[in-house]
């Protein structure tokens, strides 16, 4: 977005994508829908789309994470990375729950939607369960198969929104007072006005600040202290 800042902070996500550290916003209802793909034994599948940032990766790491933990089999990929074949679908058999994201990245390519087209068949013979995300609906993608098309509409199709300003505002408060944080909403603005606005940079945002709080030995997180501590990563 134009006018923000983009830092680059050496951190990684200090917390892993959950339900419970997910700010819901307007898009309670795909919450609910991958929800209840997961828990629902006659659910079997879930398309997530909507400008970048909006959550679908969130949501989709949210699924898989809590599989994992219940050692349950879950497999999740990003189709934006190049080195990948379609010959990894041929791998996802063994696993209950599938978490496919970017899959618009692979519009067109028909060696690439031919498998698609054959994991979605197989895997509701099997009763398994795919959770796929995109930047586009199924009809808008760009896809050439138009079995393949149809079948990505199969279960919801839901277009997910990205977070209001109030609804950031919120995020960062919540991951600072969980952090032992003091941020005043003046400081709080002052990051949304001026830094980038995606939920996972904010968040590496307050574990900088934790972390430069906690060697500062102060809980208030002031405006100064806020700039200093950016201008350090930026420099």
């Amino acid at each position: 977005m134009a006018g923000y800042r983009q830092l680059p902070l050496p951190l990684s996500p200090s917390v892993a994508p959950a339900y419970a550290n997910f700010q819901r916003g307007s898009n309670s209802f795909a919450v609910d829908m991958v929800q209840q793909l997961c828990n629902a034994d006659d659910a079997n599948q879930v398309y997530l789309w909507g400008a970048p940032r909006c959550g679908k990766t969130h949501l989709l790491l949210a699924a898989h994470n809590d599989y994992v933990e219940q050692n349950r089999r879950s497999f999740y990929v990003s189709l934006k990375e190049p080195s990948l074949s379609a010959n990894l679908f041929e791998s996802m058999h063994e696993y209950a729950l599938l978490a496919v994201d970017d899959i618009d990245c692979i519009a067109g390519v028909q060696t690439w939607e031919l498998a698609l087209f054959n994991l979605i068949n197989f895997s509701r013979e099997q009763s398994g369960k795919i959770l796929f995300a995109a930047s586009a609906a199924p009809a808008s993608a760009g896809w050439r198969l138009p079995d393949l098309q149809s079948r990505l509409g199969w279960g919801p199709v839901i277009k997910m929104e990205p977070l209001s300003d109030v609804d950031l505002h919120q995020t960062v408060l919540d991951a600072a007072e969980g952090k032992g944080l003091q941020m005043p909403d003046e400081t709080i603005d002052y990051l949304l006005k001026r830094y980038s606005r995606d939920v996972g940079s904010l968040l590496q945002t307050v574990a900088l600040l934790d972390r430069e709080s906690l060697a500062a030995g102060r809980a208030r997180i002031t405006i100064p202290f806020l700039k200093s501590c950016l201008s350090a990563v930026e420099d």
